[in-house]
This record gives C-alpha cells, sequence and structure tokens, in this order.
C-alpha cells in the first residue's frame, strides 16, 4: 500500500511543531494497517483557504503514485468546501483514498460524501468566524488610535500596539516631499535615494511606486495621510477569487472607513501635505491613474497592461518614446530584474496581430474550440444519480432515527440526531434542485458570437485601439510573456480564464515565434 501524509499549520494560529504532531498521527496509523511509512508532502504557516499551497498542489500532482492519501485531520487538506469536494472526487476517479486519522474520515466508505461534506462546511464556517472576531478586534485597535496591521516607513511599533516617530526615517520622508514639491518626479527621487544607499521601506531599493503610491487606496510615501498624523482604517477588505483561490483586495465604501486624528504622529505639516497633493492632482492622468485604480484615461498603447517580462514577471511599458521594455529594471535597475530586452513596440503589435488571426481566428481554429469546449460541457453535467442516492441516503437514516423514536428510544443524543437528520435531508433535496437547474448547454450558442465579435473588433485597430485591446485581453488574457531565444522573439501566452474554465485541456499556453 503505498501511502503520502500530508501536514499543514497555520501561522495564525498554531506552531512548526504542528506538522510533526499531525505527520506523527499518521505514520502510527500507517503502523496499526501495517502499512509502510506515508511519503511527506507539507506547508507551513500558511491558510488552508489558499489553493496555491506549494506542498498542497504537489501532492496533487503526485497523487497517482499512492493509494491512499493520509492527514491527521479533513481542515488540514483544505478548508473550502466546495474545492475540497471537488479534489476529493477526483482523488476517487483516480482511484485515491482520502483518511482522515483523527476525525475518522474515510471516502472508501459508502456515506464519506456526507462526512465530508459537512466537515468541510464547518471548516468554512470556521474561517469566516474567525475572519468576523479578527476584524471586530482590529476595529476597536483603530477606535483607539492604535496600529491595525502593518507599519508605514517612518514609525517604529512600541509593545503596547502604539507607534512612534523614526527620525531617521521621517528625514527621509520629509525630503521625499520637499523634492516632489520642488519639482523632482517620484523616479528621480528613487534614483536618488538608490545612489545614496538609503534602505527602502522592505529594505531594498526604492521604486517610484513606493513613493508616488495610490492616492485612492491611501498607500505610498506622498499618499498616505498617517504624515499628516490622520489614522484611515478599513478602507479595503480581502477576498478570495473563487476560480484561483487567490486573495484580491476589495475597495470598501468610504462611509465604512475608520478614521482617527493622531497629530503626535505627524512628519509633515499640513501645508506640506497640501501642497504635494496639489501636484498630484495636476499631474496628467498617464501618472495619476495606477493599475486597478478605476476610471481614467484608457491606456494609450494596444498591448499596454499586457506584457509580461520572462525574467522577472513584471509588467512591460513603454521606456522611451517607441519601445516596450521591463518596467521592474527601468525603474529599479538590474539588481532587481536583468533583463535589457527592448522591442519596439510598432513591430511587436504587428507580428503579434498577425499571429492572432492566423492561430486563433481562422475557421480551423473556431472548429477546435468548439470540439473542446462540447467536451468540457459533457463532462461538467452534473450527477443527478448521486445526487439522487444523496437524497435517498438522507431519508434513509432519517427514517431509521424515527423508527428508533416510534420504538420507544428516546434520548439527548436521539433527539440530536433526528435534527441532524432532518437537516441533511433538506440540504440533499436542495442539492438536487440544483442539479436539475443546471443547464450548461447555455454557452454554445453564443461561442460564434463571441468569436465573431473578437474579429470585429481587430478589424481596424488604428481606429479604435481600445476595442481591439480588450479584444486581444478576451482572448490571450493579460499574460503575454516576452522573451528573447537564440535572437528570435517570443511571445508566450495562455488562454483567458473565460475560455480555459469553459474548454478546460482544450486551450493550452501557446507560444508565438514574432
Amino acid at each position: 500500500m503505498k501511502t503520502a501524509a500530508y501536514a499543514r499549520f497555520s501561522s495564525d494560529s498554531q506552531r512548526e511543531a504542528s506538522l510533526e504532531d499531525q505527520l506523527r498521527n499518521c505514520r502510527a496509523f500507517c503502523a496499526r494497517q501495517g502499512w509502510a511509512a506515508p511519503e511527506v508532502y507539507q506547508d507551513a504557516a500558511v491558510s488552508g483557504a489558499r489553493l496555491d499551497r506549494p506542498g498542497y498542489q504537489q501532492l496533487l500532482r503526485d497523487a497517482d503514485l499512492f493509494d491512499v492519501i493520509l492527514v491527521d485531520d479533513l481542515s488540514r487538506f483544505g478548508r473550502d468546501k466546495e474545492e475540497l469536494g471537488m479534489v476529493i472526487k477526483r482523488l476517487r476517479f483516480r482511484g485515491v483514498r482520502l483518511i482522515g486519522v483523527s476525525d475518522g474520515v474515510d471516502t472508501a466508505r459508502k456515506n464519506h460524501k456526507l462526512d465530508t461534506g459537512l466537515r468541510g462546511l464547518m471548516s468554512e464556517l470556521y474561517l469566516d468566524d474567525l475572519a468576523e472576531k479578527t476584524h471586530r478586534g482590529l476595529t476597536g485597535r483603530a477606535l483607539a488610535g492604535a496600529s491595525a496591521g502593518g507599519l508605514p516607513y517612518g514609525y517604529r511599533a512600541l509593545g503596547d500596539g502604539q507607534r512612534e516617530i523614526d527620525e531617521a526615517q521621517a528625514a527621509v520622508v520629509r525630503r521625499i516631499y520637499a523634492e516632489y514639491i520642488d519639482g523632482r518626479s517620484p523616479r528621480e527621487i528613487a534614483a536618488a535615494l538608490n545612489s545614496e544607499r538609503v534602505r527602502s521601506p522592505r529594505g531594498g531599493q526604492w521604486a517610484m511606486s513606493v513613493i508616488y503610491g495610490d492616492v485612492r487606496r491611501g498607500i505610498g510615501i506622498l499618499a498616505n495621510p498617517i504624515y499628516i498624523g490622520r489614522q484611515v482604517w478599513n478602507r479595503s477588505h480581502w477576498v478570495k477569487h473563487p476560480e484561483t483561490g487567490r486573495r484580491v483586495r476589495k475597495e470598501r465604501p468610504e462611509s465604512e472607513w475608520i478614521t482617527t486624528e493622531k497629530l503626535e504622529l505627524a512628519i509633515i505639516d499640513r501645508s506640506t501635505w497640501e501642497a504635494a497633493q496639489a501636484r498630484i492632482r495636476g499631474a496628467s492622468p498617464a501618472r495619476t491613474v495606477t493599475p486597478g485604480a478605476g476610471a481614467g484615461r484608457p491606456p494609450k498603447h494596444l498591448l499596454s497592461g499586457l506584457l509580461r517580462c520572462d525574467h522577472c514577471g513584471g509588467p512591460m511599458v513603454i521606456v522611451d518614446r517607441y519601445r516596450y521594455g521591463c518596467a521592474r529594471h527601468k525603474d529599479r535597475g538590474d539588481s532587481v530584474c536583468p533583463s535589457r530586452l527592448r522591442v519596439p513596440r510598432a513591430t511587436l503589435e504587428h507580428a503579434l496581430l498577425a499571429s492572432i488571426r492566423k492561430d486563433l481566428l481562422s475557421e480551423a481554429a473556431f472548429a477546435r474550440f468548439q470540439r473542446a469546449a462540447a467536451e468540457a460541457l459533457k463532462r461538467a453535467a452534473p450527477d443527478l444519480d448521486s445526487g439522487r442516492r444523496r437524497v435517498a441516503e438522507a431519508e434513509r437514516v432519517h427514517e431509521n432515527v424515527m423508527g428508533a423514536i416510534r420504538a420507544g428510544i428516546i434520548t439527548a443524543s436521539t433527539k440530536a440526531e433526528l435534527v441532524k437528520s432532518e437537516a441533511d435531508v433538506v440540504a440533499a433535496r436542495a442539492h438536487l434542485d440544483q442539479l436539475k437547474a443546471f443547464q450548461p448547454a447555455q454557452f454554445l450558442p453564443r461561442a460564434r458570437e463571441r468569436w465573431q465579435s473578437i474579429i470585429d473588433r481587430l478589424a481596424d485597430v488604428g481606429r479604435n485601439k481600445h476595442e481591439a485591446r480588450a479584444a486581444i485581453r478576451d482572448l490571450l488574457g493579460d499574460r503575454i510573456t516576452l522573451k528573447s531565444e537564440n535572437g528570435d522573439l517570443i511571445a508566450e501566452v495562455a488562454a483567458s480564464s473565460e475560455i480555459s474554465v469553459v474548454a478546460g485541456a482544450g486551450f493550452e499556453p501557446a507560444t508565438f515565434g514574432l
């Protein structure tokens, strides 16, 4: 019996020794079963709500090597009930058994779906409750004027959660404001600080974005009102993307912000602050709008915001009048990104559009897409039989409890089982109704319409660059990686998330020679 054991702990509530505690339980279980010691996969200091855990992802890739995967309890494997359900379904399809050593979950058992569903729901509710309690505690700290997370440059933390001015860093903050008001650009200020080896907030080199920041989010040296003694908290919150599992920042309405005045933390005076804000407001729209900052002037160039550097993964931007290059190399130099690749804008745009029209917008390409989409939709069709079996099983358990009651077996546990079984029946029937309502075929009739829309938007790039850019993003996504191989320029792209979800493996990453 080939076995693997997975262990995980979260930095917010556990300790590194917890990994060994979990693995010890898994090894002891193997010994009791007469199985060989398991191969170990683990993740330290990472939430179970995240899907990009390295050890977890590696285990899923290696799953075919094992007959059984062991966890101390199911919450170690994940705290998202939908993701957990999908992973268990995939493991069972591949013939892999998942066992929770401490909580008794075993996907080889007939009623495992009930166990895993309930425990997945409990784990998700635990995270929701934890997030609510954490936010409530931080709100109290913010209202009291204490730090509610994060330490802006220019301050040091005290033992009681309060902050005080760090005079050495405060001098740098005052210098930045003075030089910006005098007319120097954030890029020029960053370059000067780097040349003098002044340490940045993270200990490395200064970048233009660290200085200029984002006025809407109140971050960055020139945009954070903490420097005049005004603390603003609860501007935003993080939510998990339902497809990638990554956390995404969402802005809160201003009515939910918590603002406190802490004049003892003021590093600059109000007139200096207002002068800097006046210059920011008077700057060109291209400089005041940051990526994702909302409304503003549309990007000037066809591929702005879509290109990525092969060396560092950073954005490729117009670095001189007519060429694309790595923004990180431009702003921070070789120490951050060594890429000196420079690509003429007109040449790149013409070559990429030609490749798109030839390789992705032909009738043959559309036919391949239709076949892949049809197969994916067929795979996505719900299993009504499993839904009906779930209802039948829940009703059977409920009837057994009722039979015990009719026989006079009435105890505190009997009542609890009755309540639970009734809830399970309701949940199973609701799940079956959802499966019956699923209508995946609605996508295909519009596929031709969407494909034709992309062709139309790319028909006249010169006249409507904004629409053409949106079409490229729809088709290729926003990560077109540029690299040079043996003197040839290569653009590596992947299908957009919308197409990937529908077509699955039918649309793999593509590489264009430009």
